[in-house]
């Protein structure tokens, strides 16, 4: 059923034809917006504008509402991806009590999800079960029935509690059926090179972020001498070490794109996340490995850029690291003596309740977390101690179930340097995890790598058919 059809059968012939008409310029609007080459730098111009103006709320509502018309206007639901994601990094300036946004986000979800259901009836597609539909099933299940007979009503249907146990399971569900289905839409631009760019940008929205936060207490740091107390290091982190490795992609674009990597480097370590400095150089390193290896256009240029960089980076890390990290390495013993806490608790947890676990909503432990953020859950901090605390045999199961069939997807197409720039990203989430929550964020963390995926499988299909002409 067309727009027009689906109008009351008592309006008039001209003003149909004007509604028509007006939808057809805010779908061409809407398109030109989406492939504008500006239109990425203008939503980081927002953040910066939001960060130094204090309007973090405001600059939320915006991009909700530019997210609303492009899914009224735009078949493409890909288009919706960074002002998403830029909302949900926007929340970090509430990191320290997340449920301060209960009052506001319904004025987001409803006019949001009425779009959402809009979009997905007036552009409907078929839908495409893909090759990962049976891990994300049996995903969503262990993570349904994880605690089951432990955990307590009252911590099962919390509303925080449904939204990582939906979120993680059913929601990623319904994500990799709708983007899935979606990918079978053509498209004028190249869907990898579009999302490396998206990420990218959200690295430089962090950039921003931790810049402002340092401006704003400029006084604190030059007293202190080393990184500040940064609630949300971990938070950020994640998302740096997800989005760095698309300038294995986008290099090939330009060089220039290597000055906002490095940004996003310095940026994670100001955050004072030691897994941030520890993975974070690690992933940097094989990114520029990477990016030598297989740009052999401009070896010459990258031997006196890479020789440069090792000698100052060597020269800043012996001069100033011991006294930017001084008191966070006093500080590291305390921390890894509550996360080795963590997992003990862990495995009583699995050993008391092997089958199902304790449930991934269960609060009983929150009491040894000193650093618990109102709004979230019991993390351990370390994916596996969370799948077999969480869900036990059952979640294990699952959840490597889908770890072989994700790992199986990016050995078939590790010869496709575009797509196994994925495996980066992927292995930069997964070491985060070991030590932070990492993949157990809902959004935007496991939703990127829904897409990613999503992605992935959709390129090998085109590959092959590509392959069998």
């Amino acid at each position: 059923m067309s727009f027009t059809q689906s109008l009351p059968a008592y309006l008039k012939t001209s003003e149909v034809s004007m509604l028509k008409k007006l939808f057809k310029k805010g779908q061409t609007a809407a398109e030109a917006v989406w492939n504008s080459k500006y239109y990425l730098p203008f939503l980081l111009l927002t953040e910066f504008i939001a960060v130094f103006c204090d309007a973090a709320l405001e600059c939320m509502y915006f991009y909700v509402f530019l997210c609303v018309l492009f899914m009224i206007f735009s078949d493409d639901l890909l288009s919706i991806i960074p002002t998403v994601m830029f909302t949900l990094l926007t929340s970090v300036s509430y990191y320290k009590d997340f449920s301060v946004l209960t009052q506001y986000m319904w004025y987001a979800i409803v006019p949001f999800a009425l779009a959402l259901l809009f979009n997905l009836i007036y552009y409907r597609r078929k839908i495409v079960f893909g090759k990962l539909i049976y891990p994300y099933i049996a995903v969503s299940a262990a993570l349904i029935i994880g605690g089951v007979g432990v955990i307590s009503a009252d911590d099962y249907f919390e509303p925080i509690g449904l939204y990582y146990t939906l979120g993680l399971g059913l929601g990623q569900f319904v994500l990799y059926l709708i983007f899935r289905s979606r990918l079978e839409n053509e498209c004028s631009y190249d869907r990898v090179e579009r999302v490396a760019r998206i990420l990218y940008t959200g690295g430089l929205l962090f950039v921003v972020v931790v810049l402002g936060f340092y401006i704003q207490n400029l006084d604190k740091f030059i007293e202190k001498g080393g990184v500040l107390f940064f609630k949300q290091r971990n938070f950020v982190t994640s998302v740096f070490l997800m989005v760095i490795p698309m300038i294995c992609i986008l290099v090939r674009r330009s060089n220039l794109y290597l000055i906002g990597t490095v940004l996003m480097y310095i940026a994670m370590i100001m955050t004072g996340s030691r897994s941030g400095l520890l993975f974070g150089s690690f992933l940097l390193l094989v990114c520029l490995a990477y990016i030598y290896i297989k740009n052999k256009k401009h070896r010459r240029f990258y031997n006196w850029l890479f020789g440069v960089s090792i000698v100052v980076i060597a020269v800043l890390a012996i001069a100033l690291l011991p006294q930017l990290y001084a008191a966070r390495i006093e500080n590291a013993a305390v921390g890894d003596k509550t996360r080795l806490e963590f997992i003990k608790l862990g495995v009583e947890n699995f050993l008391a309740h092997p089958i199902f676990g304790i449930g991934i909503a269960n609060m009983k432990d929150v009491g040894i977390f000193k650093a618990y953020v109102p709004g979230s859950l019991m993390f351990y901090h370390n994916a596996v101690i969370q799948v077999i605390s969480s869900m036990g045999l059952v979640g294990v199961a699952a959840y490597g179930w889908m770890l072989f069939s994700r790992l199986k997807m990016l050995w078939i197409g590790r010869k496709r340097k575009r797509i196994a720039v994925f495996a980066l990203s992927y292995i930069g989430i997964g070491l985060m995890s070991m030590t932070n929550p990492g993949i157990f964020c809902p959004f935007p963390e496991a939703g990127l790598l829904t897409l990613m995926f999503a992605i992935e499988e959709k390129e090998e299909e085109k590959y092959k058919m590509e392959e069998e002409k």
